[in-house]
Formats: C-alpha cells, sequence, structure tokens
C-alpha cells in the first residue's frame, strides 16, 4: 500500500471577538457550562448571537453583528486587532436555576478573554471580591462573577446563609449584595428583585479539637455571623419599576455601599447581632417582632 501526501493548499483563519469566562462565587470555580448567553448591540437587541462553550468553559460568540469583517481578515495580528471598538450588550442566563440572570457592556472585539472594568472608576480597572477562605481579596481580572440563585440547591459542603431584605419603608432591595463575615473567612451572595438572597460559602475551619485518644468525631461546631447589606440608599421617589436583570457594574458599585441590618424593630430600633451558625444547618435571618420574615436594611 503506498502512501498518499496530502499538500495543503490553503487556511481559513478566523478571528474570535469575544472569549468569556465566569466564576461561581460561592463554589469558587470556572467549570460552569450549562449557561445562556446573548450578546448583541446595545442599539439593536435584535441582531441577538448565542455564545457557546468549548472544553475549557470559556464561551466564545461567532459571527456577531457589525463584525464581520474583523471576524474573516485575512490578516495575522496584530493588524486584524486595529479596527474601531463597539459596544455590545452581554446577558447571562442560567436555565438550571443555578445562577441569577446578570448583564453587562463589552467593547468589541477584544483580544483574549474579556477583562471586565468597573465602569465608575477613571479610568476603568478591576476591582476585587471578598474571599472565602481569608486569603487576600481576589480580583476579577478575567473572570465575571456568578451570584447563586436563593433556589439553588447548596453545592456540599457549602454553608447557607438566606434572607429576604428590603428598606425600612417596605420596599424590596433589588439586587442588593449581602456580605457574611465570620473572622477572615467571607461569603457574599446577591438579592433577586424580591430581595431573595442566599449566600453560599465554605464553612471556615472547625475550632481545634481538644487532644483525646482516640479522637473523638465530632459534627457540632457552631460560629458567629455577622451579616452586612452592601446596597446603595434608596432612590427617592422610588424608581418606576426594577430593572428585570441585574447589571453588573450597579451590583459591584455597591461594594462601597456598607449598610447596617435592623435586629428588632422596637423602639429604638436595634442593629442586627451576629448570627449562630451551625455546621451543616442553613440559616436564615429575619428582623425580629417584624410583622414578615423580612430581613430590614436601615441607611440611617
Amino acid at each position: 500500500m503506498s502512501a498518499t501526501a496530502f499538500h495543503v493548499l490553503e487556511t481559513v483563519q478566523r478571528h474570535c471577538a469575544l472569549g468569556l469566562r465566569f466564576w461561581d462565587v460561592a463554589a469558587a470555580t470556572s467549570q460552569i457550562d450549562g449557561l445562556e448567553i446573548d450578546v448583541f448591540p446595545v442599539l439593536r437587541p435584535h441582531l441577538r448571537r448565542r455564545a457557546q462553550p468549548n472544553l475549557s468553559f470559556i464561551y466564545t460568540v461567532p459571527g456577531l453583528a457589525g463584525l464581520a469583517a474583523f471576524e474573516h481578515a485575512d490578516v495575522d495580528p496584530p493588524a486584524a486587532w486595529a479596527v474601531p471598538l463597539r459596544r455590545y450588550r452581554v446577558e447571562v442566563r442560567d436555565p438550571r436555576g443555578r445562577f441569577l440572570a446578570i448583564a453587562f457592556d463589552a467593547d468589541l472585539p477584544v483580544r483574549g478573554i474579556f477583562h471586565w472594568r468597573a465602569p465608575w472608576l477613571s479610568p476603568p480597572q478591576s476591582i476585587s471580591l471578598p474571599t472565602e477562605s481569608g486569603s487576600p481579596p481576589m480580583p476579577l481580572l478575567d473572570r465575571i462573577p456568578l451570584f447563586s440563585a436563593p433556589s439553588r440547591s447548596v453545592p456540599e459542603p457549602l454553608a447557607a446563609i438566606y434572607a429576604q431584605l428590603a428598606f425600612e419603608d417596605e420596599r424590596p432591595c433589588a439586587w442588593a449584595l449581602l456580605q457574611a463575615t465570620i473572622g477572615d473567612a467571607h461569603g457574599l451572595g446577591l438579592a433577586d428583585e424580591q430581595g431573595r438572597v442566599a449566600v453560599l460559602f465554605p464553612y471556615p475551619a472547625p475550632p481545634r479539637p481538644p487532644l483525646t485518644s482516640p479522637p473523638a468525631p465530632r459534627d457540632d461546631f457552631h460560629w458567629d455571623v455577622q451579616l452586612t447589606a452592601l446596597v446603595q440608599p434608596p432612590a427617592s421617589p422610588a424608581p418606576s419599576a426594577v430593572p428585570p436583570i441585574a447589571d453588573l457594574g450597579d451590583v459591584l458599585r455597591q461594594l462601597d455601599f456598607p449598610q447596617r441590618l435592623i435586629g428588632s424593630l422596637d423602639s429604638p430600633a436595634s442593629d442586627l447581632d451576629p448570627q449562630p451558625l451551625e455546621y451543616r444547618v442553613p440559616l436564615t435571618v429575619r428582623t425580629g417582632a417584624a410583622p414578615s420574615s423580612r430581613l430590614y436594611v436601615s441607611t440611617v
């Protein structure tokens, strides 16, 4: 049998305008599949394209409206990237119900993995999230954070804290952040449009057990957790409607606006005390003596 020689006559080169990597804030992983990601020009939302993940969990979007010439350009980098930037909107949803939907703007094309930068900073730059394990704050860099939906099944072995956040005038704290702190460990959750929030995060290291022989097994660990709302004071007058999807910039800007939580409505109202968190026991927090199950946020 004779070998057949093949000769490459030509190669087809395509440039990718956008690559997205996501970050599960609760489980601290970028291995996330099953997302529905639509990308479209900000002024032409009907020209949507759906992103697809590769084996490295990077989502790419071919065929974006307005970027055909860039994608099919028959030139090598860096010449291919020397084109005017266009603004696109990215909407991220999870049909499996693990994460809350979120949206953000992106100027495309972008080389490499997309790096989200805080638009309220000048110049726009990366910001950091509190870590779950006492490490230094984690810069987002090339990872887009995703926050757990209140109905998400709790991945083992994470702690779970639930609440329904509301301002004192009964308005829900839509798209507010709730931070849980135990010593140097942190958890961060995002409220939905009704103020319902789940903070899922790894348990801190258990206290050192007493020396016994043989060591006695224990699962009765507990901690005191401090909760802080991160939300801008309510606008006056109230907006006519809550945005149907959280904007990533609006969400993360709230990291600079810590607010007190109300523990009791007795006169005078008192701040929320640290809450007891038990190992493998979900914690639901509410304002005492409130007419509902809400946890009220004070902006005074």
